[in-house]
C-alpha cells in the first residue's frame, strides 16, 4: 500500500492525473477509488482506506462502525489528503485482548471489502 501511495504522490506531483468528478470515483494511474486493504499480525490489525475527497467522511465513519460491530478496539486513526483529491485513511486496531478470535480479521476484511464494492458499484 505504501508503494501505491508513493506512486500516486509522484503522479500527482508530475501533474499526470485523470479524475472523473461526475460520479465521485477517481482514477489515478488506473487506481479505482475507493479501495481498502486489511493487514493482520497477531491481535493487531491495520486497515488502509483510500477514498475520494467527496466520500471520505462517510466511508471512514462506516469503516469505523463495521470495526466496532466486529469488536475491534480502535487504537489509532489518521488520514492524509493529497492534492485535495484523494484521502488515505489508516486505522490501527486490536482484534482480541488475548489473541485474535477465530476468523475475526477475515470477517472484518470480508465486510469492509463488500461495503467498498457496493459503494463503488452504486457510484
Amino acid at each position: 500500500m505504501k508503494e501505491k501511495k508513493n506512486s500516486l504522490l509522484e503522479i500527482e506531483k508530475s501533474g499526470n492525473k485523470n479524475y472523473n468528478n461526475t460520479n465521485n470515483v477517481g482514477n489515478v494511474a488506473s487506481l479505482k477509488l475507493p479501495q481498502i486493504e486489511v493487514h493482520e499480525k497477531g491481535s493487531a490489525m491495520e486497515v488502509v482506506l483510500i477514498t475520494g475527497l467527496m466520500d471520505s467522511q462517510f466511508m471512514f465513519n462506516e469503516t469505523i462502525r463495521v470495526l466496532n460491530e466486529e469488536g475491534a478496539d480502535i487504537v489509532n486513526a489518521s488520514f492524509s489528503v493529497t492534492n485535495e483529491d484523494t484521502v488515505f485513511h489508516t486505522i490501527h486496531c486490536k482484534i482480541g485482548e488475548f489473541g485474535p478470535s477465530p476468523g475475526a480479521a477475515a470477517r472484518i476484511s470480508e465486510w469492509l471489502t463488500k461495503f467498498v464494492d457496493e459503494i463503488t458499484k452504486s457510484s
